[in-house]
């Protein structure tokens, strides 16, 4: 990999702290569509002619565009390179998400919403592939478990901001963007761009294999399953404790909030335990998390719901990590960034897919209450622990 390459801008060092926070702070942006959901009830004032759905697809509808550019990421990389990229895709996204600021057409704000998840969707992939482009090794499982954290910190930080904002004035929430330009200021000074480092890596690899391979795309398929049982629980978690009577939605959205923070924990920590685990921290993960969530969905005591719900969140938030660090080390390079990108597509549909995937389920077992949804939810993180334990005995003992 590279140790020390330089560009314009003078010499550049891999190793240096600065680099590195560098290469995280674009996972800052990953998730900013997000970042008006406060706004929404200030929306629903401006906008009383427009259905309440219309009105919170302003959150929703950048995935739609984010999807297609995650794909496109790869294409663009070809024709202007790495950094050009995640450039323009900052820009995009700093422009169409500050410029509602400046109109009072609900149509017009709808686009805007569609080219912000453009932009997001240009430079997500390579906020990840960028880590692998630069590091290996621990460094690179480090990181990519930071890169989870700081993506979950971001869009904590941008829903503060944005909330603050509205105080002001409703449309002063869109100014959030804003903070998108001090990232590419020093994106574009610190970041050097990596193809040309990387040329001789790649003639090496020439020869590999073009095509993802079926290991690389059992990893995506695996990472569609996992966001869906986490997003199951974090849906279905307001309604919960509303059966059981745990206080009012503002104890739910307590919980929530502690639970990201359990998930940013892990995300530091990520990096030591795969070096120390390795293949089993999966499994137990998957395990750990699974048992946490049927415990939550039988609990009758609000303390016990939520250290349970604190607790899952914070084991299965390294499950994300390791399919990521494994996507990355079994790519060929000419294919990291399409892989990457892949792996953002299927965390995207997942969202879309999660209400009428559990729904569904409960629809077939006849019962679609939230205990039952979430207790399903706990059952499959458990089910696919144990069909990755089962596959990790079986390759021992063909190796033996």
């Amino acid at each position: 990999m590279l140790k020390n390459s330089s560009n314009k801008l003078g010499t550049f060092n891999e190793n240096r702290v600065t680099f590195k926070a560098v290469l995280l702070s674009i996972s800052l942006l990953t998730g900013s569509a997000t970042a008006i959901t406060g706004m929404l009830p200030i929306l629903l004032k401006q906008f009383p002619q427009l259905p309440q759905s219309t009105i919170e697809s302003l959150v929703t509808i950048p995935s739609l565009t984010t999807c297609i550019f995650s794909l496109l990421s790869n294409q663009t990389t070809k024709k202007i390179g790495v950094k050009r990229t995640v450039q323009l895709g900052i820009v995009i996204a700093t422009s169409a998400g500050i410029m509602p600021f400046f109109l009072k057409s609900f149509v017009l704000i709808f686009f805007c919403r569609l080219f912000l998840g453009a932009g997001i969707g240009l430079f997500t992939p390579l906020a990840i592939s960028l880590i692998s482009m630069f590091f290996t090794g621990k460094d690179r499982a480090v990181l990519l478990g930071y890169q989870v954290g700081i993506s979950a910190l971001g869009n904590s930080a941008l829903l503060l901001v944005s909330g603050s904002l509205i105080s002001i004035k409703w449309n002063w929430g869109f100014l959030v963007y804003l903070l998108a330009l001090p990232i590419l200021l020093i994106f574009t000074k610190v970041v050097p761009e990596p193809s040309a480092g990387l040329t001789a890596q790649k003639k090496a690899d020439a020869t590999s294999n073009k095509r993802l391979s079926n290991s690389v795309l059992r990893y995506i398929l695996l990472c569609f399953f996992t966001f869906l049982i986490i997003w199951a629980v974090q849906i279905k978690l307001p309604e919960l404790f509303m059966e059981k009577n745990f206080g009012n939605a503002q104890s739910a959205s307590l919980v929530l909030s502690i639970m990201n923070l359990g998930g940013l924990l892990a995300g530091l920590l990520f990096g030591r335990l795969f070096i120390y685990w390795r293949e089993r921290l999966l499994p137990i993960s998957y395990l750990a998390a699974g048992a946490l969530v049927i415990l939550l969905s039988f609990s009758q005591q609000f303390i016990v719901s939520a250290i349970a719900a604190v607790l899952f969140n914070f084991v299965y938030s390294f499950t994300g990590p390791y399919i990521i660090t494994k996507v990355n080390e079994l790519s060929p390079p000419q294919q990291l960034i399409l892989a990457t990108a892949l792996i953002s597509v299927s965390m995207t549909l997942s969202q879309f897919a999660t209400p009428f995937f559990w729904n569904g389920l409960g629809a077939l077992v006849n019962n679609q209450t939230a205990e039952s949804i979430i207790f399903l939810a706990g059952l499959s993180a458990v089910l696919i622990g144990v069909i990755l334990i089962l596959k990790l005995k079986i390759g021992r003992n063909k190796k033996n």
